[in-house]
């Protein structure tokens, strides 16, 4: 029963699908992100499923393309593009660490998240139509970029269980006090899974995500502790969204240099 309600938690905290309603209890909240990737996978077999099932997949192009992008929104709620937006406004402040902090909490969006979310929206838009489109699109690209979505969870997660936080409350840092060896221990494990079949679909390619992800990681942590003293639910929510596309553009960028 404990990991049920943990899946749940983990399912009602960053999904739209219905979960049984319980008692939450603080052990259960610091274990959820173990279940977090789970979430990318249910996003991934779902633009897999709307690009391979002939039903569906014969539909115009343009519009499969709108399912696919509409996908991770709808399943999500757009959690993380929340915390996008006010990462954005609060980088384009150029203030104090601690001025930033202030914005990340303005419930309000200024002009630079409209700015921001226009501007990589356009580049998924752009990586993923590559993919979609691509002549050399199979069952197994498909299945490979769907992957993507549960590896950004994986980083996500771990990310955010070691690397310091910006500050002592809000829900990330309530989901990764206390005890993080299981949850660090699971997370990797399903991380290596899924770049193992990933790897298994096609070697050479998994390589470009699997890039964008690593300079992602780099990047976040850098700007994460420079900007704003380290991690928050903001931030995470900035880098699931970044490095996703990122990977999008690099797998994207290899299927038309190899395939």
């Amino acid at each position: 029963m404990k990991i049920f309600r943990q899946l749940a938690i983990a399912f009602t905290l960053y999904s739209r699908i219905p979960m049984p309603r319980f008692d939450w209890k603080d052990e259960d909240m610091s274990e959820s992100l173990t279940f977090f990737p789970l979430v990318g996978l249910v996003i991934g077999a779902l633009v897999a499923g709307i690009n391979c099932i002939p039903t569906i997949s014969s539909l115009p192009s343009a519009v499969r393309i709108l399912l696919t992008l509409a996908i991770p929104v709808l399943i999500t709620g757009g959690i993380h593009l929340d915390g996008f937006l006010d990462v954005e406004d609060a980088l384009h402040s150029y203030a104090s660490p601690e001025e930033k902090q202030r914005i990340l909490k303005d419930p309000h969006i200024g002009a630079f998240a409209i700015i921001g979310l226009v501007k990589w929206g356009l580049i998924n838009a752009a990586a993923m139509t590559a993919i979609l489109l691509h002549p050399a699109s199979d069952i197994k690209i498909f299945l490979l970029y769907g992957l993507c979505f549960g590896v950004s969870r994986c980083l996500s997660g771990l990310t955010a269980l070691c690397f310091q936080k910006a500050k002592k409350e809000g829900m990330l840092y309530e989901e990764t006090k206390g005890k993080k060896r299981g949850p660090i221990t699971f997370l990797s494990l399903q991380l290596l899974v899924m770049l193992g079949i990933m790897i298994y679909l096609d070697p050479l390619l998994t390589l470009f995500p699997v890039a964008g992800y690593g300079a992602a990681v780099l990047l976040y942590r850098y700007r994460s502790y420079k900007e704003f003293g380290g991690v928050s639910g903001d931030t995470a929510g900035f880098f699931l969204t970044t490095a996703e596309i990122l990977a999008a553009v690099l797998l994207a960028t290899g299927m038309y240099l190899f395939r």
